[in-house]
C-alpha cells in the first residue's frame, strides 16, 4: 500500500496492509457504511524465550476508522494470532495477538476518531451532535471527557500576580445554582472553572494553593459583592482589592431604568409619555458621549418632528424630575471612570444620599463604601472583568447548544476545551500537536 493510499484511508501502521489475497473489492459500500478489508502480519518474537512465534491462523476484528466518503468506516482487520509452544526456554505455552497502532488492545474505535471528538468538543457543538457526525454513541463522547481529566488539574504551585474572578449562573449541581470564573487579568487566560462561588467553598478551593502562590497574587478585579472582601484580605494578605469599572457602573444602570420604568408607571399605560419612554430605553441608557448631535431623525413619539438623539434625550427627562436626576448621576459617574478623575468621583460621592431617589440612594452608598477600590481601579485601568464577562457570554452559548448540563465535570470540561486562551486547552493542544509529531516522525 503506497503513502497516498495510507493517507486516505488514515492507516498510521506501517504492517497494516489491504487484504488483496482474500478479497476481490477490499473496500465495499453497503448498509451506509464503508468496509476496508485489511491484514495485519509480521514477525513476531516470544516476549519470554526471544524466539521467533509461529503463525497460528488470523483473528477478525472489526474497528471503527476515519470516515471515507462522509460514511462511517468500518476496518475489517484480520489479524496474525502467535504461539510459541512449550519448551525449556517457555515452561508454558504463550500466545500473542497482532497489534494494530493507533488502536488500543481489546478497543474497538481508533485513536484518530477519539481525536476528531477532542478537536470537536472545541468547538460549539453538543455531545449528541458530535456522536452522530463520528458514528458513535453519545457514551464514547462522554469517555473521551473523562479520559481528559489529566489536562484538567490546575497547577497547585502558582498563580498569576493579577486574577480576576467572576460568578455566572451554571447549574443544579452548584450550591445556590452559581458558579465561578477564576482568569489571569493580565492575558486573558482562563485559570479554572470553580464549582460555587460560597465563601466557604472559594476558602477551601484556594487553600489548595501554596502559600507562596496566594502571597504572590498582586491584585484582585472583582464585582461589588461584599462578602468577597473578607474571604480576599484572608487568603491573598499582598493583594490590593480593584473594583471592576463595569460592576460599577452597572449599579446606576440599573438604578437609572429602574426609574425609568417607575416614570413610565406613573403616566399610565398607553400615555405617550409611557410609549416614548418604552420606545427610546436604549437611548436613555446610551453613555453621552457616544449620542449623535446631528442626526436628524423623524420620531414618531413626538409628533414625527426631526430630532437628534440629544434633542429626544432633553423631551424624554422633562417628563420626571427623578429621572432627569438619575441620568444626570449616572452620566457623571461614567465620567469619573472614564476620566479614571478622583475629583470627580469624590464631587458625585459627596452629594448627600437623602437628596437622591430612592433607587439611587442605596447606591450612592456601595459606591461609598467601596470608594478606596475605586479609585484604586484608576491606577490599574487596564485590569478589569471585561474579558471575564465575555467569556460569561461564550458560556451562555455552551449550554444553550447542549441544552443544559446536569454534571460539573462534563461543563467545566467543554468550558475549558472551547476557550482558546485557557491554560488547559493550551496544555491539551501542545501535547496533542507533539503527540503528532512523533508519530509522523516515526512514520
Amino acid at each position: 500500500m503506497d503513502y497516498s493510499t495510507r493517507t486516505a484511508l488514515g492507516i498510521k501502521d506501517s504492517h497494516l496492509e489491504l487484504d488483496t489475497a482474500h478479497f476481490k473489492n477490499v473496500i465495499e459500500s453497503h448498509d451506509n457504511q464503508v468496509v476496508v478489508h485489511l491484514i495485519q502480519s509480521y514477525p513476531l518474537r516470544c516476549p519470554r524465550c526471544g524466539q521467533l512465534m509461529l503463525k497460528n491462523g488470523f483473528k477478525i476484528v472489526n474497528v471503527l476508522g476515519p470516515s471515507l466518503h462522509y460514511q462511517p468506516t468500518i476496518w475489517s482487520i484480520r489479524n496474525q494470532k502467535y504461539l510459541c509452544k512449550p519448551s525449556s526456554a517457555c515452561p508454558s505455552t504463550i500466545t500473542e495477538l497482532a497489534k494494530v497502532k493507533d488502536i488500543k488492545y481489546r478497543h474497538h474505535i481508533s485513536q484518530a476518531i477519539k481525536q476528531q471528538v477532542m478537536i470537536q468538543l472545541t468547538a460549539n457543538e453538543s455531545q449528541i451532535d458530535i456522536a452522530k457526525e463520528l458514528g458513535i454513541s453519545d457514551w464514547t463522547v462522554r469517555r473521551v471527557i473523562f479520559n481528559l481529566d489529566q489536562f484538567f488539574k490546575p497547577n497547585y504551585h502558582w498563580l498569576p500576580r493579577h486574577i480576576a474572578f467572576d460568578d455566572f449562573k451554571s447549574g443544579r449541581f452548584a450550591p445556590s445554582g452559581m458558579s465561578m470564573i477564576l482568569m489571569n487579568i493580565e492575558n486573558h487566560r482562563t485559570i479554572d472553572i470553580i464549582l460555587s462561588r460560597r465563601n466557604r467553598y472559594l476558602r477551601n478551593y484556594f487553600l489548595r494553593y501554596d502559600r507562596a502562590a496566594r502571597l504572590a497574587v498582586r491584585t484582585v478585579t472583582v464585582d461589588l459583592y461584599t462578602p468577597y472582601r473578607h474571604l480576599i484580605h484572608g487568603l491573598f494578605p499582598h493583594a490590593i482589592i480593584i473594583a471592576d469599572h463595569f460592576h460599577v457602573v452597572a449599579q446606576a444602570y440599573r438604578a437609572l431604568n429602574k426609574i425609568r420604568v417607575k416614570a413610565m408607571n406613573q403616566a399610565g399605560n398607553g400615555s405617550h409619555q409611557w410609549r416614548a419612554l418604552k420606545h427610546f430605553w436604549k437611548l436613555i441608557l446610551t453613555p453621552a458621549g457616544l449620542l449623535k448631535y446631528d442626526n436628524y431623525w423623524s420620531r414618531r413619539n413626538f409628533g414625527y418632528t426631526q430630532l437628534t438623539d440629544v434633542e429626544v434625550i432633553q423631551r424624554l427627562l422633562a417628563f420626571n424630575d427623578d429621572l432627569k436626576q438619575a441620568y444626570r448621576y449616572y452620566q457623571d459617574l461614567i465620567l469619573a471612570i472614564n476620566h479614571r478623575s478622583k475629583d470627580e468621583l469624590n464631587h458625585l460621592l459627596a452629594i448627600k444620599w437623602t437628596q437622591l431617589p430612592q433607587s439611587l440612594q442605596k447606591v450612592q452608598r456601595t459606591l461609598r463604601r467601596h470608594r478606596k477600590e475605586i479609585i484604586t481601579s484608576f491606577k490599574y485601568g487596564d485590569y478589569t472583568n471585561g474579558p471575564v464577562e465575555g467569556t460569561n457570554n461564550k458560556i451562555k452559548v455552551i449550554k444553550r447548544t447542549a441544552y443544559g448540563f446536569r454534571n460539573f465535570f462534563n461543563f467545566r470540561a467543554r468550558i475549558l476545551l472551547a476557550l482558546p486562551n485557557s491554560y488547559f486547552a493550551i496544555n491539551w493542544k501542545n501535547k496533542r500537536t507533539a503527540h503528532v509529531q512523533s508519530q509522523t516522525r516515526a512514520v
